[in-house]
C-alpha cells in the first residue's frame, strides 16, 4: 500500500513539476508507521508560497492531509 500511494503522489507531483508550479519535491516516509508522509515541495520564486501550497493540498487531499505538506523557497543568489 505505500509503494501504491508513493506512486500516486508522486505521479501528481511530477505533473506538477512538468507545468512549473514547483521546482522540485521529497516525500519522506515514517519508519514502521502508517501514518502519512510528509511532503516538502520546493516553490518557484515567483508564486507565492500559499498558492503553492493550496494547489498541493488539493492535489494530495486524498493520499497526504494539509498539515503534512510544508513549502520552502529556493534560494537565489544575486
Amino acid at each position: 500500500m505505500r509503494k501504491a500511494r508513493h506512486i500516486d503522489i508522486s505521479t501528481r507531483l511530477e505533473a506538477t513539476k512538468k507545468l512549473g508550479l514547483v521546482e522540485d519535491y521529497r516525500i519522506d516516509w515514517r519508519d514502521h508507521s502508517f501514518a502519512a508522509p510528509r511532503v516538502t515541495v520546493h516553490a518557484r520564486p515567483a508564486t507565492p508560497a500559499q498558492v503553492t501550497k493550496n494547489y498541493v493540498a488539493i492535489l494530495l487531499e486524498q493520499l497526504v492531509p494539509a498539515r503534512e505538506i510544508v513549502v520552502t523557497r529556493s534560494v537565489t543568489n544575486l
